[in-house]
């Protein structure tokens, strides 16, 4: 079949085009192959030179029909032949699709064994760069200048897959010594585009991956390290809105995971919601300024929050749950503090510049938590020498025994707080032998806890002790400073008293072989003003064997209990307290002993005052004589009959009677006693016997008569005579004779003696008033010489148990 010759023609043109596009494209595939490769070398060897970086790689092959380029070796190294990047392969492949309609798309870029260098040289103090800000400095200065009249166009900027694999990049910083290496991650990133799915440039938006493998690294500033056996990132980025970023991220941490969703507004305010499965506080734990490292033997966190971030304004809300805690100190095995559950529910953090921060809490529940409480031969606890920082003194600064607090900014306010079926392991090492006291079944309630100043919270606790034992309490106390500001009941009942035995053998020198105690404690303290009351009711104690070769101070327990116990076996003993929880040397369990102890002392050498202390009946002084007289004042009367009636139901008990005087104090007062009571019945004023002598009174004229009679006694009327012509009629000179019959009148040793004969002697009376069987078994000892106390002359007895 013959064509026409239009159609021949045709088909010639046809084909010379075919042929012209052919060479066209072998032109172009020549050029990219042969001319474009050694172009790029030459032009990034002319850039190198110009920023003063060398650009360098060991291959480039490009695939012009493809658009894909693929760069082997690839470095930038600065000008001290350091390397800021190095990557093994590169691949970069366009889209023709994209490229017709004006877009910079990308089909994939791939960048394989990458590493890089994130470095900072210089010494502590210099403004030293770190070298990809150097670089990028290198760059900006050598870009041309940009005309601020042009329009600015959008290009739309898309990859497909962007992926990189086997990475690893070193941070070095000289400064705070910091060296970290992270190696074998991997980025994965597909469907970015900086337009949204109308086609407006505005933001973001794709798919990510993130695989950083195990990480080990030093957090700069805290010199602590944290190891992650896998760390793996994925998520998305879109725009919501015309002006919000969104970006979803979910974070696997180990067996963990972190869940996000994060919006990020024009107005530069974050709105996040974040929900945490299983995250293990295992690497956390480190992190703890503790004086040595802890582990953990487990602990995960679950928790859903809600964040949100305007201006400086910071709120965070949500729950947060610590599930099966467990930390131990390093070296040790029994764990140091645990718990089944620790639930925070329905909490609200804040905190801005303007008005701080504060933390509010509907409901803390601990449930059966764990503590480990030791105190070591040195006598530190175990929470001291983990957390407590170093003492440093500073001589720039005076130190005062009252600390100046600041106002902290801080607002804490928990609704309700409560531990259950918790237990604590107190064992005090410094004792020999070793003091190891269990509670369990703890339970504690407190209610509108806050730290405002003055504020109160309500509390209530229970619990079993030593095994047997029962503990409850009741009470307010202030949580922004406990010490200082507290209203405390405690009980104890039916405690074992030889799971004490340890401290009794520490400090007495005993041990118990049975027995119970209950303790009824209150403490009040306000503004640091501690009172306290602690009552102590021990039944059928009975003493064991004494320490061999004690080395303290023997209490005299044994002839303490005889005194103390009543016919049902029972001691009833009140010990108060009281002091300045402020002063450095404050110590309430120091203060109880203390007590105790220097009652049970005076039990055998000041029995007066160390039953009136224990049985209520005042006098911390003991019983005391007039000075001058064989008299005691009523009180001392009073308590000399209690004692009486004390002593009645101790059969087994007896009492030694000591006269005492003062060689200075009675010999003057003995002096001037005898003077008055002379003056009085001169006077014709009667001395009820018992009564101490009072002082005459000058303005009376029986008194004056009085003085005048028996100053002619002791100094003869001669003397008298010339007194009262000397000396005017007046007060002066009454007061002239008084002291001169005073300094007349002579006092031996034997008017002092005697004098504290007839003491003894009054003060066996009045204990055997009302209990005449006490005769025989109150004797007076031989008389001693004592020094005045501020109440006069102390009377000295010695008690015995047959």
């Amino acid at each position: 079949m013959m064509m026409s010759p239009r159609f021949l023609t045709i088909r010639i043109c046809l084909l010379r085009i075919a042929g012209a596009m052919g060479a066209l494209i072998f032109l172009f595939w020549v050029a990219c192959h042969l001319w474009v490769p050694g172009a790029i070398r030459s032009a990034t060897e002319s850039y190198s030179k110009k920023i003063g970086y060398e650009i360098g790689y060991q291959d480039l092959s490009i695939s012009p029909l493809r658009l894909r380029i693929e760069i082997d070796g690839l470095q930038i190294v600065d000008g001290q032949r350091r390397q800021l990047l190095g990557i093994k392969k590169s691949v970069l492949m366009l889209k023709w699709s994209r490229l017709v309609i004006g877009e910079a798309g990308f089909d994939e870029i791939l960048f394989a064994e990458p590493s890089m260098l994130l470095e900072k040289r210089g010494t502590k103090g210099n403004s030293s760069q770190w070298n990809w800000q150097e670089f990028i400095t290198a760059i900006t200065r050598n870009l041309p200048t940009a005309d601020p009249t042009a329009p600015k166009k959008n290009l739309k900027i898309s990859v497909d897959e962007f992926m990189v694999s086997n990475g690893s990049f070193e941070v070095s910083d000289s400064n705070s010594n910091v060296h970290e290496r992270f190696k074998s991650f991997s980025i994965e990133l597909r469907d970015i585009a900086n337009y949204d799915k109308q086609g407006d440039v505005n933001g973001v938006r794709g798919e990510y991956g993130l695989n950083l493998g195990a990480l080990s690294f030093t957090l700069p500033g805290l010199n602590k390290k944290i190891s992650f056996g896998r760390v793996a990132i994925k998520g998305a980025l879109d725009n919501p809105s015309p002006d919000a970023i969104g970006a979803q991220i979910d974070l696997e941490i180990d067996h963990g995971r972190i869940h996000s969703r994060w919006d990020l507004k024009a107005d530069k305010s974050i709105v996040g919601k974040v929900q945490v499965e299983n995250l293990s506080i295992t690497p956390f734990i480190g992190l703890l300024p503790a004086n040595k490292d802890l582990q953990a033997q487990g602990g995960v966190i679950q928790s859903e929050l809600e964040v949100s971030l305007k201006g400086d304004e910071l709120t965070i809300s949500g729950y947060l749950h610590l599930l099966d805690v467990d930390l131990l100190e390093q070296g040790q095995k029994q764990s140091l503090v645990k718990w089944k559950s620790g639930d925070i529910n329905q909490f609200t953090y804040r905190s801005s510049k303007a008005s701080g921060s504060s933390l509010s809490i509907n409901e803390l529940s601990i449930r059966e938590p764990m503590l480990q409480f030791e105190i070591d031969e040195k006598g530190f606890s175990n929470f001291r020498r983990l957390f407590a920082k170093p003492i440093t003194e500073s001589p720039e600064v005076e130190k005062s025994p009252l600390a100046v607090k600041e106002k902290s900014s801080f607002a804490l306010d928990i609704k309700t707080f409560r531990l259950s079926e918790g237990e604590m392991q107190f064992a005090d090492l410094a004792m020999k032998p070793n003091l190891k006291i269990n509670l369990r079944g703890f339970n504690a309630n407190f209610a509108n806890v806050s730290n405002l100043p003055n504020h109160l919270a309500s509390m209530a606790v229970n619990g079993v002790l030593a095994g047997s034992g029962s503990m409850r309490g009741h009470g307010r106390i202030a949580f922004d400073d406990p010490r200082r500001n507290n209203d405390l009941t405690l009980s104890f009942k039916n405690v074992p008293l030889n799971a004490f035995n340890p401290a009794v053998m520490t400090f007495a020198g005993y041990q118990i072989t049975s027995g119970r105690v209950n303790l009824n404690l209150h403490y009040s303290a306000k503004d640091a003003e501690l009172k306290g009351s602690n009552q102590i009711v021990i039944k059928k104690i009975q003493l064991g064997e004494e320490v061999a070769d004690f080395q303290g101070k023997k209490l005299p327990l044994g002839l303490a209990i005889a005194l103390l116990e009543d016919s049902d076996d029972t001691i009833d003993i009140t010990i108060n307290i009281a002091g300045n929880v402020d002063s450095p040397e404050f110590s309430a369990s120091g203060l109880v002993w203390q007590a105790i102890s220097n009652v049970l002392t005076n039990v055998a050498t000041a029995p007066f005052r160390a039953l009136g202390a224990l049985l209520g009946m005042g006098a911390n002084d003991g019983v005391n004589a007039v000075q001058g007289e064989a008299v005691f004042l009523p009180p001392d009367q009073d308590r000399l009959e209690k004692f009486g009636d004390f002593l009645a139901k101790k059969p087994h008990a007896t009492l030694e009677l000591a006269g005492t005087y003062d060689l200075e104090a009675d010999k003057a007062a003995f002096a001037r006693a005898t003077a008055n009571f002379a003056i009085l019945k001169a006077a014709g004023i009667p001395i009820s016997p018992g009564d101490a002598i009072p002082a005459p009174d000058f303005s009376d004229v029986r008194v004056q008569s009085g003085l005048k009679s028996v100053y002619a006694q002791y100094l003869g009327r001669i003397k008298l005579g010339q007194r009262l012509i000397t000396l005017p009629d007046g007060e002066v000179r009454n007061e002239q004779l008084h002291t001169e019959l005073i300094a007349s009148i002579p006092v031996t040793d034997e008017d002092l003696k005697g004098l504290a004969t007839k003491r003894a002697k009054l003060a066996k009376s009045l204990m055997v008033k009302g209990n005449p069987d006490l005769n025989d078994r109150i004797g007076l000892g031989e008389v001693k010489i004592v020094s005045a106390g501020r109440d006069g002359i102390p009377l000295e007895v010695e008690l015995r148990i047959k």
